[in-house]
């Protein structure tokens, strides 16, 4: 087994960062183990592989592929974005209007049940009690929240 030393001393002179007492001292350890000197070799040979690599150029077809992914996606994303938003305002817009005249009907029209118009109510103040109820949760965790400190989302 080669301890850390011996393996920072290979490194410091496969990268030339050594001085002329560290190379001393590694020569003297390859001289004395055959595990020291066959390591030294095979980080030899990956420093030579790796140092004569080259890049290879992706093919035309390969970049036309991407490019047509990230499009895609990107379109994707955009169009659930302008469903979502149009969908929210719509939908707001639609309970901005149909709420007060829910309400004007309910207390106005004489031939509705009394439980009807009791639970038409309820049914409006728990929606809204929810609503108040959640976005209070997430403000109040998002000023006290210990562990959310420094995460970006």
């Amino acid at each position: 087994m080669i301890d850390d030393r011996t393996l920072a001393l290979i490194m410091a002179v496969l990268d030339d960062e050594h001085s002329p007492e560290d190379l001393n001292e590694l020569e003297r350890l390859a001289a004395a183990s055959a595990e020291v000197r066959d390591e030294w070799m095979r980080q030899r040979r990956v420093k030579e592989a790796t140092s004569t690599m080259t890049w290879k150029e992706p093919t035309s077809e390969t970049w036309d592929r991407y490019w047509m992914s990230v499009y895609n996606k990107t379109e994707r994303k955009i169009a659930w974005l302008l469903v979502l938003g149009g969908g929210v305002v719509l939908s707001a817009f639609a309970l901005w209007r149909a709420v007060p005249r829910l309400l004007r009907s309910l207390w106005s029209e004489s031939s509705l049940p009394v439980g009807v118009r009791m639970a038409a109510v309820a049914l409006l103040l728990g929606v809204l009690l929810l609503l108040v109820s959640v976005l209070r949760e997430q403000l109040s965790s998002r000023t006290k929240d210990p562990y959310d400190k420094g995460v970006s989302r």
